[in-house]
């Protein structure tokens, strides 16, 4: 094979060197001419296959970049899809809460009356002590009702905490003064409250005291013996003393009729 190729070459150059001059140098320029042409075609065609793989590889740098944010979106649309199920449950569970809301409203109405009722009849029942401060705060609460300013929740805390204010009355000690009629004659005595186990006064002069009978509903005198520890029980209410044992007059204890 060789050897046909090397005689081909020989019989070219020797057809090229039969012609004559003008023909030789014409037919080189046309050679390189075409070998020139055939140069830039292919110059050509490389710059636009390198366009095309610079285009190729731009495309394929924007697709990774797109399917990357196209995972990154998977994975906030599920966030959100579970935010929203979460969303949705509270949803549910807040109109139920509503619903129950406005029973409970209609249910809490009555209950606010009849416990109005229930402390203003334990108020009257009750020793009279602070009577006019604690028939006033009755009657706010029961004014407080038909507020429409107030909420269902405010007019409740308000009434359990007059109930908290009578249930404190019955574990402390208190001295003020007011104005009662001793002798059929309007003065100012000083009263002690001993919880609600004994309510007894003492004038201000101390020469005399008397005690709340509940058996009669009435103060009733006390011998001027009591006149001393009614003073020291003063003095402790007051916390001019030391808390100390005293004695007090205590009224038997009555029969609850139902």
């Amino acid at each position: 094979m060789k050897l046909k190729r090397f005689k081909l070459a020989i019989m070219l150059a020797t057809g090229l060197l039969a012609l004559p001059p003008l023909a030789q140098a014409q037919t080189v320029d046309s050679v390189l001419q075409q070998s020139r042409g055939n140069t830039a075609n292919l110059r050509a065609a490389q710059e636009r296959i390198d366009g095309i793989a610079e285009s190729t590889d731009k495309l394929l740098q924007e697709f990774k970049v797109v399917n990357k944010q196209i995972d990154g979106l998977k994975v906030y649309n599920a966030q959100q899809e579970l935010q929203i199920a979460d969303q949705r449950k509270s949803l549910d569970l807040l109109e139920r809460s509503i619903a129950n809301a406005a029973t409970m409203e209609r249910d809490i109405a009555p209950l606010l009356v009849n416990m109005i009722d229930g402390l203003e009849d334990f108020v009257e029942l009750d020793l009279p002590f602070r009577l006019d401060e604690r028939r006033e705060r009755v009657t706010r609460l029961r004014n407080n009702l038909g507020r429409a300013n107030l909420s269902v929740a405010e007019k409740f805390r308000q009434v359990l905490e007059a109930y908290k204010i009578e249930l404190d009355y019955g574990n402390n000690i208190e001295a003020y003064t007011r104005t009662l009629a001793v002798d059929g004659q309007e003065q100012d005595v000083n009263v002690l409250r001993i919880g609600r186990i004994a309510l007894t006064y003492q004038t201000k002069d101390q020469s005399r005291a008397a005690a709340w009978n509940t058996a009669t509903g009435d103060w009733e005198a006390l011998p001027g013996s009591w006149n001393r520890d009614i003073s020291e029980g003063l003095k402790i209410a007051r916390k001019q003393s030391p808390i100390n044992i005293m004695k007090v007059p205590v009224s038997a204890p009555q029969e609850v009729t139902r």
